[in-house]
Formats: structure tokens, sequence, C-alpha cells
């Protein structure tokens, strides 16, 4: 069974870019998720005016995340969309990057900020197959948050064996570093080639910076291609990350 799947970090609304600001570039960012045309899509750093502009914009999907900083609806979102067509949302939960990941606004090592991780597990509409989606932002400061947090995902996900996981996001990290050694020592594949360029550009448009937005793959799963999706849309950058997308296949 083949699924498609994206990770985008779509950069906050509060921030000031000035030309690149959010309501000058929404449009942009909504078209660039259509034509990822995923099955799944997780983003980062949704604010919840950014939420309520997707959800009208894209009516296929349904969302879910909840807020970081109390749990419900207030601060940066890790959301989770989901084609309404070819998936159903059996189960989905918010949990915090931090040593108390039950408690809302909880800050976890050396982070400067408060980093959370959308779980969501999803089954096909058509087949009943599920599959399991892991969405999540780590921290851009703390070296320990961010490799503790990749040991602490793959913790939450090894318990739960009997779905083949997914694992989308802003990793704030490169492919060879130690925050992505921790996972991939643990059996995570990562689904871009070497050679694949950046996602990072601070809407610069460029193609070349680091790469740490990403999307790995656990058991059951292998990767049918992979991409970096480096498109403007009407003349404007819809991010300052480009997104990734992968075309994945449940064995």
């Amino acid at each position: 069974m083949e699924l498609r799947v994206a990770t985008f970090n779509i950069r906050n609304s509060s921030a000031d870019d000035g030309n690149d600001s959010w309501p000058l570039r929404r449009e942009a960012t909504v078209a660039a998720v259509a034509a990822l045309d995923a099955e799944v899509v997780g983003l980062q750093e949704v604010l919840p005016d950014q939420l309520a502009y997707l959800r009208e914009a894209l009516p296929a999907y349904d969302v879910v995340g909840a807020g970081r900083d109390d749990g419900d609806a207030t601060g940066e979102h890790a959301s989770v969309l989901v084609r309404r067509d070819a998936w159903r949302i059996e189960s989905h939960e918010t949990r915090w990057l931090s040593l108390e990941p039950e408690r809302p606004g909880s800050v976890g090592w050396d982070a400067h900020l408060t980093r959370i991780a959308t779980l969501a597990r999803l089954r096909r509409r058509e087949s009943g197959r599920a599959v399991g989606i892991a969405n999540t932002h780590y921290d851009h400061a703390g070296e320990t948050a961010r490799i503790e947090s990749s040991r602490l995902l793959g913790r939450w996900l090894a318990a739960e064996p009997g779905l083949p996981w997914i694992i989308l996001g802003d990793l704030n990290a490169t492919p060879e570093s130690e925050p992505l050694r921790a996972l991939t020592s643990e059996g995570w594949r990562q689904t871009l080639p070497a050679d694949a360029g950046g996602t990072e550009h601070a809407f610069s448009g460029a193609e070349d910076g680091d790469r740490i937005d990403h999307i790995l793959i656990g058991k059951g799963l292998t990767c049918r291609g992979a991409r970096i999706a480096c498109e403007r849309f009407e003349g404007r950058l819809p991010s300052d990350h480009w997104p990734v997308v992968a075309d994945l296949v449940l064995t």
C-alpha cells in the first residue's frame, strides 16, 4: 500500500519577516501544501491564527495537534494534516519533549523553548491498514535537548511495535549529527538521498542550506523516493524552509 507524506515548517505568523510576513505569503503557503499532494502532512510553527486559516483553506484535511504552551490552543502547534478521504484518525495526542512529557508547557534539558511532538494513529479507509505518525519540532539551541528528544521519541514509538511509524519534523539537526544518529542507530531510516540539498534558507530561496527537516521511517515501511520541494508560487516563497515529501510503501 502506497502513502505520500510530507513535512513543512511554515514559519510562525508572529515573526517580523517584512515582505515575507505571513499575511503576504499565506496563499503561497497553502499552495505549497496543496502542491505536495500528500495524504499526511506534518507542519511546524503553526500559531492559532495560521491554524484557523489552514483549516479553512485546506478543507480536504482533518487537522490534529495541541498548542505547546497549554496543551489546548495556545502557542505553536506541530499539526498533523490527514486527508480524510484516504485515512481515518483513530487516536492522537500531544507530548512534550521534556522529562515531564505529559505536562503542558514543560521545557526539557537545555532547550530554550517548549517543544512538542504530535502522535497520530491512522487507519486506511479502503484497506484497514494502520500507520503511526510522529510530527515534531526540536529545539533550535539546546544540543542536549535535541539528542534527548530523539531518544525520548524513539522510546515512545518502540512502545507501540504493532504500528509502522513515520517521523516527520524540523529536527534542527543535519543528517550526520548526533540527534539523527540517535535515531538511525536504532534502525530509523532517512528517506532523502545524501545529495538532496538543503531545507533551511531564511527566505533567501537557496537550495544548498542546512538540511534540518526530515522524514524517517521505521519497520514495515520502504521508501520509493523522496525530494525537497523547492517551489515558489506566484513569485512568493511559502516559508523560510522548503518542504520535504516522500512516497512510501507499507510492506
